[in-house]
């Protein structure tokens, strides 16, 4: 598909998560490490097992809260939630299959990845703390006690053996170059996004990347600059949340060409936003009607049983 001025890169990982990633592998590096000396007797690495340990706890409990406040909102879809497998990704992962041209930002492999690392993590966090503060948290006695141990120790090896067999291979060794380099920078091409249909989806509904709409060619020159100028500075407005004057000039951009189905798509978005949710359905039935082969008409469909539902 052919770009109006199409950035070179996109982002997959904002340096905010970059960072996260890494302090993450340090601290499982250092506990790892700690754990290996203490079993074989090396003085003081319990207390630097014990202090990596809290680190560690307090971490990922930031790690939720910016999950909670950022990676999870109520107008992201479900399947574009990164550590959660969704509707075919389930069979894809049964199945063991590879990434798929229909997958969002990240595949199924990569949410499944993610998710057990979350949940080795939780669980070897949660017995960890118990036995950091038995009496406080109500370890019943010495018995108990020992118990906790071994499943802490059980959930520790687990996700280290998840992380050196599954995650390290899979994310970094078997993985592209260009993907490779994006745990470093957290950019990857866009030839490497295009791979992908539902990220595109994406990224267009966001603004990101902006079709060159097919009948413009037909029109004259200065009407087309017009369109695409129209079009571009919805898109703006959009980004910095000023849906009424996004609307007035994809409105703008439908007048000069009606048919331009990428103009429509963003104004029913951008009157989503705004709170037009009547005004919205009518702009998702007529692009729907009018461009029905338009990868956006699944987000379409989506958004009209989304606001039906919140009409019922």
């Amino acid at each position: 598909m052919n770009w109006i001025r199409p950035t070179e890169t996109v982002r997959r990982f904002t340096p905010h998560q970059l960072l996260q990633h890494w302090v993450a592998g340090a601290l499982w590096i250092v506990l790892a490490g700690s754990a290996l000396a203490a079993g074989a007797g090396v003085g003081g690495s319990p207390s630097v097992h014990a202090a990596a340990g809290i680190a560690g706890l307090f971490f990922l409990g930031y790690h939720a809260i910016v999950l909670a406040a950022i990676g999870i909102r109520l107008d992201l879809p479900a399947e574009n939630v990164a550590f959660l497998p969704w509707g075919r990704d389930w069979s894809a992962l049964r199945r063991m299959k590879g990434n798929r041209a229909g997958d969002g930002k990240y595949s199924p492999a990569e949410k499944g990845d993610y998710m057990a690392i979350l949940a080795w993590s939780l669980l070897a966090a949660a017995s960890g703390a118990l036995l950091r503060w038995p009496s406080f948290l109500g370890v019943p006695g010495a018995s108990a006690y020992d118990w906790i141990r071994t499943a802490h120790a059980g959930f520790g090896a687990a996700l280290t053996v998840h992380l050196l067999s599954v995650h390290l291979p899979r994310r970094w060794c078997d993985a592209p170059d260009d993907f490779r380099r994006a745990i470093l920078g957290g950019t990857v091409p866009l030839r490497e996004a295009e791979k992908r249909e539902g990220w595109v989806r994406d990224l267009v509904a966001r603004g990101v990347l902006v079709p060159t709409p097919e009948a413009a060619e037909s029109a004259e020159d200065r009407e087309s600059v017009e369109v695409r100028e129209f079009l571009e500075r919805g898109n703006r407005f959009a980004r910095e949340g000023k849906y009424g004057e996004a609307c007035d000039s994809y409105t703008e951009a439908l007048r000069l060409l009606p048919g331009y189905s990428q103009a429509r798509f963003n104004l029913a978005v951008a009157l989503m936003r705004d709170g037009r949710s009547g005004e919205a359905r009518e702009q998702l039935a007529i692009f729907i009607e009018k461009d029905p082969f338009n990868p956006m008409v699944v987000r379409a469909r989506e958004m009209l049983d989304e606001t039906g539902k919140g009409s019922a």
